[in-house]
C-alpha cells in the first residue's frame, strides 16, 4: 500500500465536519444546495463544470458529491463514470441531482455509478437525510478500507520476510517497506544483542541504496533518542528534532531539520532492536503513523524471532473481525474456496441463520446464501456488486471484493425499504410529469408541449427576463354583443372564437398566456427560444383575422354590425414566470411590451394588426409567403397612452372579404 494513500485516511478521520462537492453549472442551484447543507454542519466545495468538479473530487477527497446531470461542458453521467473508475474517488457517494424524469435516465445514473437521485425542485429534508445517510456509509466503509489497507501491509511486510533466511536482506526488505508505508526519507533499524549493545545497522535514505554497518556513535545509544528507546520501551515522535535534546546530530547530517519518529522492537522475551524515521518536515508524522508503525514494529520483532509471526497476524484478524461483527451491514467472508469463514451478527439477522451453523460451509450448501453465487462468479477477480432479490421479498444490494491470499469480503444492505421509496418517488415523478404537461397543454399546442418537455425540463420552475414578441386579439364592441345575446349563446360563442383563433396560434407555435374577457395574449421567442419571432407574430396576426372573418357570420349572423377583431403587437423585454397565490399558480409574462401591447390593440380598428417600430424592424418578409401578400404600411407617429413621446406605428388591413378556411392551417 503507498504511504500517500495511509496518509488520505489519516487526514480523512481527523476531520471533525463532512465535505460536500457540489457540481453544477448553475450558480443559483449551487447557491441554494450550499446554504441548505452548510445549515446542517457541512463545509462546502463547489465547481462550475464537469472539468473542474473532477480536479476538485481528485484534490480534495470530499465526504458526497452533488452532481447536477445536465452541464454544458460533459455531463453528469460521463463526471460520475469517470469519477467511480478512478481508484482516488470510487469510495465518494454520488447523489446525481436532476430534471430528468424519465425511467431512461436514472438506469443511465446508475450504470454510471451514482449512488443516489435527487429530483429538482428538491426537497431540503430528502437532500439532509440522505446526504447524512450517504456520508455515514462512506465513512464507515472508509474505516473498514483502511483496517483492511493496514492488515494488507502488514501482511506484505510478514510474507516479504518470512520468505528470506538472510538477515541483511531481511532487514532490508523490513526497511524499504517501512520507510515507503509512512512516506519517510530516511529510516534506520538498529538490531541489539542480549547485553543491549548494537551489533547491526541498516540506514536506508530515499534514492540512496541500503547502508549497513556493525557500529553506532555511542551518544546516540546513550543520551540520544536510541537510547531513549532502550531505557522507556515504548515508540514516541519527536515533532521538530532541532527543539529535542534527544536527537543526536551526526556530522555527516549537519543542517538537517524535520521531524522523527522511534519504535522499539521487542521480541518475546527481549527487546530485539530499535526503529528511526524521518521526514524533512516538521511535525509530519502523526500519533497514526505511530499506530501503524507500532503494529509493523510487532510484525518486524516477531520476523527477527520468527514464532510470534503468526501470533500477530492471528491477533489482527481477531480485530478486523470483531470490527466487522459490529458492522451494521451483513458481511459475509470466505476463503478462496468459497468457506465461509467468518459470519457477522448483522448476517445472521438478515439471513435468520446463526454463525455456527454455516462457518467453514461452502455458500453453495447454505440454501438461503445460494443465492450470492451469482455475485461471487462476477466478483472472483475484481470487486463486483449488483442487487439481488431474495426469495422472500427482500432486496439486497451486495459487493463482493477479493482480497489477495485471504478469500473473498460480501457486504449486503438491505435496500427493501430504499426500493419501496424510489419506486414510490418515480410514480410521483411520473404524476409530475403528467400534471407539467397538463399544465402547459393549456399555453401551447401537443406537439409544442412534447418538445419543451424534452428540452426545457425546469421550465416551470425558472422566473427569468426574455426578450419577448407580444401579441393581443381583442374582439370590438364585444361589450355591446354581450347585452344583445342570451349568457349561453355568449359563452358558446365566445368558446368558438377562442377555439378558432388558439388553433391559428398553435399552428405558429406561439404560447398563450391569458384567455380572458375578450381578450387574447400571445407571446413568441418566451418561454423558449425562437429566432423568427416577430415573423411569426405578425404571420399569426394575419392568419387569425382572415381565420376570423370564416368565423363572423357563425358568431354575429343575427346581429348588426359593428363586430370585429384587432390586433397589436409590440416586442421588448419581459419577466416571464410561475405566478399567483401559493393555492393558485398561473404562467405569467408582465413587461412594458405587454402593456404596449395592450395599448396598441386598443388603437387597431375591425380587421387592423398594428405593430411597433421594434416589431415591424424584425419582421423577415421576404422568407414569408404571407407577409409578402400583406405587406405593412407606416401609420406614421401616434401617440401611445404611457409614452412620453409618439412613436411609428406599422399596420397591415384584412379586409372582410379576405378568408381562411380551417382545412388551410
Amino acid at each position: 500500500m503507498p504511504y500517500f494513500r495511509v496518509n488520505s485516511i489519516v487526514n480523512q478521520t481527523q476531520q471533525d465536519s463532512s465535505v460536500v462537492l457540489i457540481i453544477d453549472d448553475m450558480r443559483e442551484n449551487r447557491l441554494l444546495l450550499s446554504s441548505q447543507l452548510r445549515l446542517d454542519g457541512h463545509s462546502i466545495l463547489e465547481a462550475s463544470g464537469g472539468q473542474d468538479g473532477i480536479s476538485m473530487a481528485q484534490e480534495h477527497d470530499p465526504d458526497l458529491i452533488l452532481l447536477d446531470v445536465m452541464m454544458p461542458d460533459i455531463n453528469g453521467f460521463e463526471v460520475c463514470k469517470i469519477l467511480k473508475a478512478d481508484p482516488r474517488t470510487h469510495l465518494i457517494p454520488i447523489i446525481m441531482i436532476t430534471a430528468l424524469s424519465k425511467v431512461e435516465s436514472r438506469i443511465e445514473g446508475k450504470k454510471a455509478g451514482a449512488d443516489e437521485f435527487l429530483s429538482r425542485p428538491h426537497i431540503r429534508e430528502e437532500l439532509l437525510v440522505r446526504v447524512r445517510t450517504l456520508i455515514q456509509l462512506k465513512r464507515a466503509r472508509t474505516n473498514l478500507e483502511e483496517e483492511r489497507h493496514r492488515l494488507q501491509l502488514l501482511y506484505n511486510i510478514s510474507r516479504a520476510v518470512s520468505t528470506q533466511l538472510d538477515l541483511e536482506s531481511m532487514m532490508s526488505t523490513i526497511i524499504e517497506q517501512t520507510q515507503g508505508a509512512v512516506g519517510a526519507t530516511k529510516g534506520n533499524i538498529m538490531l541489539l544483542n542480549e547485553q543491549g549493545e548494537v551489533y547491526h545497522k541498516f540506514i536506508i535514505r530515499a534514492g540512496s541504496p541500503i547502508e549497513i554497518s556493525d557500529r553506532v556513535t555511542q551518544e546516540v545509544m546513550t543520551r540520544g533518542l536510541g537510547g531513549w528507546l532502550v531505557i522507556n520501551k515504548r515508540s514516541d515522535i519527536i515533532h521538530d528534532i532541532r527543539q529535542d535534546d534527544r536527537w543526536i546530530t551526526l556530522p555527516d547530517d549537519e543542517g538537517e531539520t524535520g521531524s522523527a519518529i522511534g519504535i522499539p522492537l521487542i521480541g518475546s522475551d527481549r527487546m530485539v532492536g530499535i526503529l528511526i524515521l524521518n521526514h524533512p518536515d516538521i511535525g509530519y508524522f502523526t500519533e497514526e503513523h505511530k499506530k501503524l508503525l507500532n503494529a509493523l514494529g510487532s510484525t518486524v520483532s516477531t520476523a527477527i524471532a520468527n514464532a510470534h509471526l503468526f501470533t500477530e497476524i492471528s491477533e489482527e484478524r481477531r480485530k478486523l473481525e470483531a470490527i466487522l461483527r459490529q458492522a451494521t451491514d451483513a458481511i459475509v467472508t470466505t476463503d478462496e474456496n468459497w468457506q465461509i469463514s467468518m459470519f457477522n451478527q448483522a448476517a445472521e439477522r438478515l439471513f435468520n441463520l446463526k454463525t455456527e451453523e454455516v462457518a467453514g460451509k461452502y455458500i453453495g450448501d447454505v440454501p438461503p446464501l445460494s443465492v450470492l453465487l451469482t455475485v461471487y462468479s462476477n466478483g472472483s477477480s475484481q470487486a463486483n456488486a449488483q442487487e439481488l432479490k431474495m426469495d422472500n421479498g427482500r432486496t439486497l444490494f451486495t459487493s463482493v471484493s477479493p482480497i489477495q491470499g485471504v478469500g473473498y469480503a460480501a457486504v449486503l444492505q438491505d435496500i427493501t425499504e430504499l426500493k419501496r421509496i424510489e419506486e414510490f418517488r418515480l410514480a410521483e415523478e411520473r404524476r409530475k410529469k403528467q400534471e407539467i404537461k397538463e399544465t402547459f397543454s393549456r399555453y401551447m399546442g401537443p406537439s409544442l408541449v412534447d418538445y419543451v418537455l424534452s428540452h426545457e425540463p425546469g421550465l416551470m420552475g425558472r422566473r427569468e427576463r426574455r426578450r419577448a414578441v407580444v401579441m393581443f386579439a381583442d374582439i370590438r364592441s364585444f361589450t355591446r354583443f354581450t347585452r344583445m345575446v342570451g349568457p349561453n349563446e355568449v359563452i358558446e360563442r365566445l368558446n368558438k372564437f377562442f377555439t378558432k383563433m388558439t388553433e391559428v396560434v398553435y399552428r405558429y407555435e406561439g404560447t398563450i398566456f391569458e384567455l380572458t374577457g375578450d381578450e387574447i395574449l400571445v407571446a413568441f421567442n418566451a418561454p423558449f427560444d425562437q429566432a423568427d419571432a416577430a415573423s411569426r407574430a405578425v404571420e399569426t396576426a394575419v392568419a387569425m383575422q382572415k381565420r376570423f372573418n370564416a368565423l363572423r357570420m357563425e358568431l354575429f349572423e343575427e346581429l348588426s354590425t359593428g363586430f370585429g377583431m384587432g390586433i397589436g403587437i409590440d416586442e421588448g423585454t419581459v419577466i416571464v414566470g410561475n405566478v399567483g397565490a401559493e393555492t393558485r399558480m398561473t404562467f405569467r409574462m408582465v413587461g412594458d411590451a405587454v402593456n404596449t401591447a395592450h395599448r396598441l390593440v386598443d388603437i387597431a380598428v375591425d380587421g387592423q394588426i398594428v405593430v411597433s417600430e421594434g416589431v415591424y424592424q424584425k419582421l423577415q418578409v421576404t422568407t414569408s409567403k404571407l407577409l409578402s401578400a400583406h405587406p405593412l404600411t407606416p401609420m406614421g407617429a401616434i401617440e401611445i397612452r404611457g409614452k412620453d413621446e409618439p412613436e411609428n406605428l406599422y399596420q397591415v388591413h384584412i379586409t372582410q372579404e379576405q378568408t381562411l378556411a380551417e382545412e388551410e392551417l
